[in-house]
């Protein structure tokens, strides 16, 4: 039994970190199909990763030690289809003209090894129906080429890491495999009567994906300072080669006004409102009574969302020497612009907190600058089937 818990076990320590690998991307393809991340489809798709995750894991795990293997000297690969037919025949109790022999044969490993074999990709074949919309031909064609991954990950000695196989590579197994994801293809509207459809999930998606979430816009500005921060470390490292006596701190304020005015404000009017990380996503920046947004909108927007706001934090850290100084007019002088610093950053804070919690759309640079996000997701088909649909309900 630990053959098979260890592995699922092992899955379930490694799927928070591999999750985390695969949402950034996950979110973008949501957000470019549907404009919307739903949690229905995430918890499906989430799980359908925990699921090939635990499958890998029974496949490769437990590891032996590298010595060990190299001093097996068992058979590599078994070429013999239907061996595990004659094995079972020939190497269980069964006795077909004795019904009292069947439920002990059934417990031999000789047994239960085809049968793990088929069970292993059952549930590929359901998620490969409900969720991915796969036909049959499909299913049996994409469960093969999953086994003979596992197979050939199993015959290259976990890709040449090991000396040698230390698992036998079986073409039965890829056999089994395949009945298991055919079977799964087969059953899968029974395990799946109770869910939503896939068509529901992306009619709803679509539906909601015309509104422009909080979270959607955290994606690409996540997207965004990620690119850049790599065009900035970049920059560092060519000035660090010309001048070894450089250093980022040397200007860091004006490197990060740089950033904002170039990428926020000028690449944003080039691209017509739509950054990178908006693009990536389907929004883009509109400006009141315009058809494109001006560059001066732009330069309002982005300066009280970055600029003012670091600018403050600056003048607090320049005046922090001064609230110490021997004359006590510059002490009450620099204090009282200190604690008006202070309350205005303070309110910035508070006013961005006060948006994601109240879940309002419009923040308070958009009011100054006149502009605001919309979505920019549309997918004609759907859209057709969604009016099809509601014509005829």
């Amino acid at each position: 039994m630990n053959a098979y818990t260890t592995p699922i076990l092992n899955a379930i320590l490694w799927f928070p970190f591999i999750a985390l690998l695969v949402s950034l991307p996950f979110f973008v393809g949501q957000y470019r199909r549907y404009g919307r991340f739903t949690i229905g489809r995430g918890l499906i798709l989430y799980a359908f990763v925990f699921y090939l995750l635990c499958a890998y894991f029974l496949v490769i795990l437990p590891l032996p030690a590298r010595e060990a293997v190299a001093e097996m000297t068992g058979p590599r690969y078994n070429l013999v289809f239907g061996k595990s037919l004659t094995d079972f025949l020939s190497q269980t109790v069964f006795r077909i003209s004795e019904p009292s022999t069947y439920l002990p044969a059934l417990r031999q490993e000789v047994f239960l090894e085809p049968v793990f074999n088929i069970l292993l990709l059952f549930p590929l074949g359901i998620f490969l129906r409900y969720y991915f919309k796969f036909s049959l031909k499909k299913t049996i064609l994409f469960s093969f080429c999953l086994s003979l991954f596992f197979e050939l990950t199993q015959l290259s000695g976990l890709y040449f890491i090991y000396p040698r196989p230390y698992r036998l590579f079986d073409v039965n197994d890829l056999f089994h495999n395949t009945l298991g994801g055919t079977l799964g293809y087969f059953f899968a509207p029974l395990f799946t009567f109770m869910l939503p459809t896939r068509r529901q999930m992306d009619e709803s998606a679509y539906v909601k994906g015309q509104q422009v979430t909080l979270i959607r816009r955290l994606v690409a500005l996540v997207i965004d300072w990620l690119i850049i921060s790599v065009v900035y470390f970049l920059v560092a490292m060519i000035l660090l080669l010309i001048n070894q006596n450089w250093r980022i701190s040397d200007s860091t304020f004006i490197g990060y006004t740089v950033q904002i005015l170039l990428y926020w404000v000028l690449l944003n009017y080039l691209m017509k409102g739509a950054t990178p990380g908006k693009r990536l996503v389907k929004i883009q920046i509109v400006q009141e009574g315009r058809v494109r947004v001006s560059l001066w909108a732009l330069f309002v927007r982005y300066s009280l969302l970055y600029l003012v706001f670091n600018y403050l934090g600056r003048i607090s850290g320049l005046l922090v020497p001064y609230l110490n100084d021997s004359n006590h007019n510059v002490q009450v002088v620099a204090l009282l612009v200190f604690i008006f610093t202070a309350i205005l950053s303070l309110l910035y804070v508070v006013n961005i907190l006060l948006a994601f919690i109240l879940r309002k759309r419009v923040l308070f640079y958009e009011k100054a600058s006149h502009t605001h996000v919309i979505s920019r997701v549309y997918n004609q088909k759907l859209a057709e089937e969604v009016v099809e649909d509601h014509l005829k309900g």
